[in-house]
């Protein structure tokens, strides 16, 4: 009888549906327009149309096309905006002590990492040019195999800012109202430079609209032309070769020629002038990371 009782039981749990934990279901990739694309392939083919939502595993990739927004929502209610022609990898979450997260990122987004109930938040965006920890921040990311770039627009905690771990070594550490630009030469050398948030320092991120504050750093959302540049901001902003991230027009630079951690000055610029005394640094290249639709596969999360 207790053999029996046992077989039952066991074709009763067999039988029962798999449960995903919330670690899975609750990350979630939204169509906010255009061309999206999600899946377990580093070019994913699966479409999702606008304004439905899919389900994100960790290891799965989300990609937008030309003219395109996705979002993806976190468990602990952060937010990963994507724009257009840009590329997530969901590397991992898990919710244990605190909201762990990482992510690899190809093109441009906009990060909103929250602390709900005053609980804490470790995020990790990898690009083939650095890392950036984040640890309450609101801040958009540009990232190609040319370079990188990160504003930060405010910051949960003061005292946590964001760091940049460069694939050099060196450290950066942003202060809300500050942006860093690394530049990434073909013989494989590296330029840094920070300055403040500015008009000029947004425009690559005009498609996501205005962050919040906006105001606060002289920033209007207003988009002329075409490519989103912003008038007045172009003379002020290059591209990076084969992105759209903005080069380093600073009046406050910081030259990564030594290893010591930089200490920016957290002053917004308005106007800010193209920087001169950046020190190029020979660095290995980090290894690629799969591609995505539109791109050439690139290098890749408080």
């Amino acid at each position: 009888m207790k053999a029996l009782c046992a077989s039952f039981l066991t074709a009763l749990f067999v039988m029962l549906p798999v449960v995903a934990s919330p670690a899975d279901t609750d990350k979630t990739l939204q169509n906010v327009k255009g061309t999206v694309t999600y899946g377990v392939d580093p070019t994913p083919k699966t479409p999702l149309a606008v304004k439905a939502n899919a389900t994100l595993n960790n290891n799965d990739y989300a990609a937008t096309g030309a003219n395109s927004l996705a979002t993806i929502t976190l468990p602990d209610s952060s937010q990963i905006e994507m724009a257009s022609n840009s590329s997530v990898r969901m590397d991992a979450f898990n919710q244990t002590d605190i909201a762990h997260a990482h992510f690899t990122v190809v093109g441009k987004m906009r990060f909103t990492v929250n602390h709900p109930a005053g609980a804490k938040a470790d995020y990790t965006f990898s690009t083939a040019t650095g890392q950036i920890a984040v640890r309450g921040t609101v801040g958009d990311i540009a990232a190609n195999p040319s370079g990188l770039q990160v504003n930060v627009y405010a910051l949960s905690n003061p005292t946590l800012p964001v760091q940049v771990t460069l694939v050099n070594g060196q450290v950066f550490t942003l202060a809300a109202g500050q942006s860093l630009v690394a530049t990434a030469a073909a013989a494989g050398a590296v330029t840094a430079s920070v300055t403040g948030v500015s008009q000029s320092m947004f425009t690559p991120f005009s498609e996501l609209g205005a962050p919040v504050n906006a105001s606060s750093f002289g920033i209007t959302s207003a988009v002329t032309g075409a490519g989103g540049a912003v008038g007045g901001a172009a003379g002020a902003t290059s591209a990076i070769v084969g992105g759209g991230i903005a080069a380093a027009a600073a009046a406050t630079t910081i030259s990564t020629s030594n290893g010591s951690t930089p200490a920016p000055s957290a002053t917004p610029s308005p106007s800010p002038q193209p920087s001169t005394t950046s020190v190029p640094i020979t660095v290995n290249h980090a290894p690629p990371m799969p591609g995505r639709p539109g791109v050439r596969p690139t290098p890749g999360a408080n």
